[in-house]
């Protein structure tokens, strides 16, 4: 399979958000290089903006125990995610699933709120309440 993905990172300082923009196939190693800029990020690390990750367009191409691989590795960084909110907007229902997956478990294990959403609008509600 040919891999082929774009993203993107804007931070939208009205509303408090870094927005994550991800289509194409997305890797557990596509998700680590956004993590990597959201930790060099003032807004994410010091400032508390949330996360609006959109992964509508996407199809997640790894395997469905990554999801605790990805969760023990935010483990380490529960001092900075702890009471922090993730929305994720899911269109595909393989991606939907995995996502559901995480947030039952990212919470309890680092205080990160995570949810899934089919629309913006609802993603953007919860997360400016």
């Amino acid at each position: 399979m040919n891999k082929v993905d774009t993203f993107s990172i804007l931070i939208d300082h009205d509303n408090r958000l870094i927005r994550y923009r991800h289509s194409g196939f997305l890797s557990l190693e596509d998700v680590g290089q956004a993590w990597n800029k959201f930790l060099m990020m003032s807004e994410f690390t010091e400032q508390n903006y949330s996360l609006l990750s959109d992964y509508r367009n996407s199809t997640f191409v790894g395997k469905a125990n990554q999801v605790n691989d990805l969760i023990a590795i935010l483990m380490d960084l529960k001092p900075i995610i702890d009471g922090k909110k993730q929305a994720l907007l899911i269109d595909n229902p393989i991606n939907t699933a995995l996502s559901i997956l995480f947030e039952s478990k990212v919470y309890s294990k680092t205080g990160f709120m995570v949810k899934t959403f089919t629309t913006e609008k609802a993603a953007l509600e919860w997360l400016i309440l």
